[in-house]
């Protein structure tokens, strides 16, 4: 059966930045699709004021988007797009075990250890990861800005025999829309690196408070930004992936091209909201530990960012007081 036969009826489960991105561009190109909220208010705003797409050419475009708070459970449908945090997974796992028997899943979240959670508790023949470059910034529970085009990565954990017709046909989608969409045999190599990177540039962005960019303007940030390079590579060598110089530069070169970006966590730390530091650094940290590889940078990075979220916590807390 040729993947552009199958109609493809996404539910994104997750009213972010990433979930809203692909959302409003599924309906914007005329596909189906709906997205399941967190908020109740989030949804029936959505579904009252429409969202807002700002697109990267500056248009900005009406979207009419069917929205849902979680608690009413997840619409029907046949793929199921994982665009929450990492640490909301528990919390979704009585709804994912009731979606439809033909259904896949995909996961977009950031980190690692969400693969190993989901092995856990669903079919590995439904399960499959996302590794999403496309930039986003959410400006409201409504309105997206889409801040840069990048690529998409798919594909199961572990090597299988490919994808199924649904995978398929969404990549295909992604493709028409200018999305760099490819299929991966195993996505755990280019999650590794993907962690990597966003080890050593997300915290210190929500540390010093500055666009990706800045952290290579200072030779002092630069070197320590080689430092945890050196020890996120000995944990991700240990765990069978091998990264070298090429993938130091690969890292050095995001950070430039994406210059202007707000990292996620930055955003997070702004919102006084909890990060994803945990699935992040906190991985590395983790792993290390089984390894017997010391990371005290990364350890600091964690603990640095846990302690900042902390405080802003408290402190909208002493506000509402």
């Amino acid at each position: 059966m040729r993947s552009e036969s199958i109609p493809v009826k996404t539910v994104v489960i997750g009213g972010g930045a990433v979930g809203l991105l692909y959302a409003a561009r599924l309906v914007l190109s005329g596909q189906s699709a709906s997205v399941v909220t967190r908020s109740p208010l989030q949804a029936e705003q959505i579904n009252r004021q429409k969202m807002s797409f700002h697109s990267l050419d500056g248009q900005v475009l009406p979207v009419p988007l069917a929205a849902s708070p979680i608690e009413q459970g997840l619409p029907p449908g046949n793929l199921y797009l994982l665009a929450v945090k990492q640490n909301d997974l528990p919390g979704l796992l009585p709804f994912l075990r009731e979606i439809p028997q033909n259904a896949s899943i995909l996961a977009l979240q950031n980190g690692m250890g969400h693969q190993e959670w989901l092995a856990e508790k669903l079919p590995d023949r439904i399960c499959y990861f996302g590794i999403n470059a496309e930039g986003a910034r959410r400006l409201s529970g409504t309105e997206v800005i889409h801040t840069g085009s990048g690529s998409l990565r798919v594909g199961p954990w572990n090597e299988t025999a490919g994808p199924d017709p649904v995978i398929s046909a969404f990549l295909d989608w992604a493709r028409s829309v200018q999305i760099q969409a490819t299929f991966e045999a195993s996505i755990q190599p280019f999650a590794w690196r993907k962690l990597v990177a966003n080890a050593l540039i997300n915290p210190l962005t929500a540390i010093f408070e500055v666009p990706n960019g800045a952290l290579l303007e200072n030779p002092y940030t630069v070197d320590l930004m080689r430092d945890l390079f050196v020890e996120a590579a000995a944990v991700a060598n240990h765990h069978g992936q091998k990264l070298g110089e090429t993938d130091w530069q690969e890292i050095f070169a995001i950070c430039r091209n994406t210059s202007r970006n707000l990292s996620s966590m930055l955003q997070d730390v702004k919102r006084q909201r909890r990060t994803e530091v945990e699935a992040i650094n906190g991985y590395l940290v983790q792993k290390g530990k089984e390894a017997g590889i010391p990371t005290p940078l990364h350890e600091s990075l964690l603990r640095v960012i846990l302690l900042k979220t902390s405080m802003g916590e408290e402190k909208v807390g002493g506000d509402r007081s």
